[in-house]
């Protein structure tokens, strides 16, 4: 990163660690605005930074600490050290929404980079179709260490969660009594019934820290638990996460990266994009996508002074996969109501690629691709609906990674969630809380007490 501000008065191409944030080949969004709008958040960038340098988990804010929490990363490992070894083959994370969104994100990102024969099952919603096929799993076992149950509810009174928990714990003990148990790790809040209850039967659990959201709990042992059983570096994760911070909290906004996604978001809803697009060029960064899907609906949507619809705000998160999504919707974005504005995601870095043979099959179509690897067909198709979004006027933002690592991964959850902090400010409502979805949790209770 240069020691000056561009001409412009903005970071154009902000660099994060080895990713890149960049507003350089967007010709809608008005960057010259973002410095002066950015005022507007300088005093809770210093609530931030205020939140960090306490480094204890007493405000919402406080997740900012959870990179740098070495005595739960130790937690971890002494737990990895217990649960898991050689025999390990399958881990099944029990968890919704924020209990496993960002595990699986990761998890699917780096599927270049599993190296032994473990396997996480993500068990989310009720479903008799995937219990079946995790009975089946379970049946062809031999033995216990065999698999690793992992029960996440930061309350333990998620409805799906725990009947999940119920149902897998109980196939464990048809085959192997109850040494079930020792195969069984709770992770919940600090001092709640969940946990209280799991001692008491002899369950082992990891807590987290009660203030940290669901949504925001990557980086506790909800996401570093099952990612370290798996193999995965989450150290490296951390140091990713840790490293993007300083540059997230600056209060020149011209070096914030976090603040100026946040400022560009606030700018494209005022003017219409209520819709905020992930577009990601590597198929395996769907699932990251779909993390930051809940990030913005359930911080961002939320009721205001005001009745009906002037009383209410949110940005509609959505995924799309790129070149797939061009041939499905690409038709709605670039020729529709413009009401969208794009994140487009790519790796830089492709390890494996593959060439268009000269000698071809069919050589008189596509004459154009004969030689070319899937890197530059793909690159050449990113260029090509960067330049028809700006032929359309659409604005977007792009963000490229150097390569897809725990570090890249890392650094990007934590500039998102910061992102996020900072849209709370600007649009006036609790980044935090989630009214609405304990709405539909109340009355399914009551539908299951009849």
């Amino acid at each position: 990163m240069s020691a000056n501000p561009p001409t412009c008065g903005f970071a154009c191409g902000t660099i994060l660690v080895g990713m890149k944030f960049s507003l350089d080949n967007c010709k809608s969004v008005n960057q010259n605005l973002l410095p002066v709008q950015g005022v507007l958040l300088a005093p809770y960038i210093e609530t931030l930074k205020a939140a960090l340098e306490m480094g204890q988990y007493i405000v919402p804010e406080s997740s900012i600490n959870l990179p740098s929490d070495t005595k739960a990363l130790e937690e971890v490992e002494a737990m990895v050290t217990k649960k898991v070894s050689s025999d390990l083959r399958y881990i099944f994370v029990i968890g919704i929404g924020g209990s496993n969104l960002g595990t699986k994100a990761i998890y699917d990102a780096l599927q270049t980079e599993r190296h032994n024969d473990r396997e996480l099952v993500f068990i989310d919603t009720v479903s008799a179709v995937q219990l079946q096929k995790t009975k089946t799993i379970i049946s062809e076992l031999s033995k216990p260490d065999e698999l690793l149950l992992i029960s996440i509810s930061k309350s333990g009174g998620t409805t799906e969660t725990l009947a999940n928990t119920e149902i897998l714990t109980e196939l464990g003990f048809e085959k192997w009594g109850s040494e079930i148990k020792s195969r069984l790790v709770v992770i919940t809040d600090k001092d709640s019934e969940f946990e209280k209850s799991a001692i008491a039967r002899g369950v082992d659990v990891l807590t987290m820290p009660k203030v940290v959201g669901g949504r925001f709990s990557v980086f506790t042992a909800v996401g570093l638990f099952p990612l370290s059983a798996l193999g995965v570096s989450v150290a490296d994760m951390l140091e990713g996460a840790t490293s993007i911070r300083t540059s997230c909290l600056n209060l020149d906004i011209n070096f914030n990266p976090a603040a100026q996604s946040a400022l560009v978001a606030y700018q494209a809803y005022q003017h219409g994009q209520i819709v905020h697009d992930t577009f990601v060029f590597n198929p395996e960064l769907e699932s990251l996508g779909k993390w930051y899907r809940q990030l913005l609906g359930e911080s961002i949507g939320k009721a205001v002074a005001g009745e009906g619809d002037t009383g209410r705000v949110g940005i509609v998160p959505t995924v799309s996969v790129g070149s797939t999504d061009l041939h499905s919707v690409g038709q709605l974005y670039l020729g529709g109501p413009a009401r969208t504005l794009t994140t487009f995601m790519i790796s830089t870095t492709d390890e494996c690629t593959f060439v268009t043979p000269t000698e071809r099959l069919f050589e008189t179509l596509a004459p154009m691709a004969t030689g070319k690897s899937t890197k530059q067909i793909m690159d050449a198709i990113l260029n090509g609906t960067k330049t028809a979004y700006n032929k359309a006027s659409l604005p977007f933002m792009e963000i490229t990674f150097d390569g897809i690592t725990p570090h890249e991964l890392g650094a990007f959850m934590q500039f998102k969630m910061i992102e996020m902090m900072y849209l709370g400010r600007l649009f006036g409502v609790d980044a935090f809380n989630q009214p609405a979805v304990e709405l539909y949790k109340v009355e399914t209770k009551k539908l299951l007490e009849q």
